[in-house]
């Protein structure tokens, strides 16, 4: 190994020229590929092991339908299997007492794996963190009726996109726009605000309740401030829970009927008569002990996948049974259903690649002339140990109290000797 030492290799050329050199029969299988567990302290979850016993057959089942709706899932879902088993690249490191080898398998970052999806999520929370400012901030819910949830299933990028719009456009409605009613007219006129105000807010996508039904929705987290075009900060912590939920009714419903076209004026009418006080959207205050709470209750399932390992009760190698609490009345109810099931379950909540759930709006979105006159939440000081803590070592001392770079027999830090890609 010597030859090779700090170098970087490609992982035909390690079987090739390395491999032979250094076989070892607990180190590699019969045939001469890595053995996944040999010095590897990863333990496959749960669901990352319903997957691997099960996904081929799904496929193969249903491939014309998920390579339809859900064209990424083949290879997201493979990610997770091989997730840290070596078989997506490695890196072999060296111990300078016993010259044992460990090799330390690449993760697959996959939104569908439970390990790496934590990672993503708390990535997400610090970039957020890291852009927020040091003010109150407001949890608002935009939801749905669940007529309208099949009509953003798919094409999936267009219509969740609407949904989006749907909310940013709602917000700056409420901060620049008032209706009254005009006797002369018998309609209500639209006014518009003397001076243009700029919201800031996070927005967050959620696919799903807590059943795993499909049922996007849209959490934000908005500051109770408000940026006048006349370099003013003004406090707003006042809002008219009626209008949102109107405007955000009609906002939503004139953007799918202007995406959908005439089939849709039908559904319109329904809807706008069957909802008379407009959609629901939860804008009471909500009290977190601080906004790092706040952030992280609502980017919960942002990157990651739909259901936590915990809730997973019991897994045979054919049935799967979860659990949840009922949202209304926090109920208990517990879920059997096929392996087979459960991962097209888990497929309807699969995200395209790059797709942004997580978006900055108004004077998150972009530096404004007053940006420097405000006092950020986390002071840029911070800003790189902060960082440093989310990286691989510090996240594993963290939740296993151990170090991966020291040697599991002698304790002692690794050499770094060789990376495989």
């Amino acid at each position: 190994m010597d030859d090779f030492f700090n170098q970087k290799v490609s992982l035909s050329f390690f079987k090739e020229n390395i491999l032979p050199n250094i076989y070892d029969e607990n180190m590699f299988n019969s045939d001469g590929s890595l053995n996944p567990k040999y010095n590897s302290f990863k333990k496959t979850g749960t669901i990352a092991q319903i997957f691997d016993d099960h996904w081929q057959s799904v496929y193969f089942k249903h491939k014309d339908i998920i390579d339809f709706y859900r064209p990424n899932a083949d290879y997201e879902i493979n990610k997770v299997i091989d997730c840290y088993n070596k078989d997506l690249g490695f890196s072999i490191y060296e111990c300078p007492e016993c010259h044992d080898l460990v090799f330390i398998g690449n993760t697959c970052k996959s939104r569908l794996c439970s390990s790496c999806g934590y990672k993503y999520k708390m990535q997400r929370v610090e970039n957020v963190l890291q852009t927020a400012y040091k003010c109150k901030h407001r949890q608002l819910v935009f939801t749905i009726p669940k007529e309208l949830r099949k009509f953003f299933f798919y094409p999936f990028d267009e219509m969740i996109d609407i949904l989006f719009k749907a909310v940013h456009d709602t917000i700056y409605s409420i901060l620049n726009e008032y209706y009254k009613y005009s006797k002369k007219k018998r309609k209500l006129i639209k006014y518009l605000s003397k001076i243009k105000f700029t919201p800031g807010f996070f927005s967050f996508l959620h696919t799903f309740g807590r059943d795993l039904k499909w049922n996007p929705h849209i959490h934000v987290l908005l500051a109770e401030i408000k940026l006048g075009d006349n370099d003013t900060i003004i406090k707003w912590n006042y809002f008219d829970y009626d209008a949102l939920s109107k405007r955000f009714q009609n906002i939503l419903l004139k953007l799918l009927s202007k995406k959908l076209g005439n089939c849709f004026q039908s559904t319109k009418n329904k809807l706008f008569k069957k909802y008379t006080n407009g959609f629901y959207v939860y804008a009471e205050p909500k009290k977190f002990k601080n906004l790092k709470d706040g952030i992280e209750y609502v980017t919960r399932y942002c990157g990651r996948v739909p259901i936590s390992e915990n809730r997973i009760i019991n897994y045979d190698g054919v049935n799967v049974t979860f659990s949840y609490n009922d949202h209304y009345d926090e109920s208990y109810h517990e879920v059997t259903t096929s392996a087979e099931n459960f991962i097209l379950i888990i497929l309807r909540h699969l995200i395209p690649s790059q797709y942004k759930i997580i978006r900055y709006n108004g004077f998150y979105r972009k530096k404004h002339k007053l940006h420097d006159k405000m006092i950020l939440l986390i002071d840029k000081a911070k800003r790189h140990l902060r960082n440093t803590f989310l990286k691989y070592e510090f996240s594993v001392l963290k939740n296993f109290n151990r170090d991966p770079y020291k040697c599991p027999k002698c304790d002692v830090k690794l050499n770094f000797v060789l990376e495989v890609t």
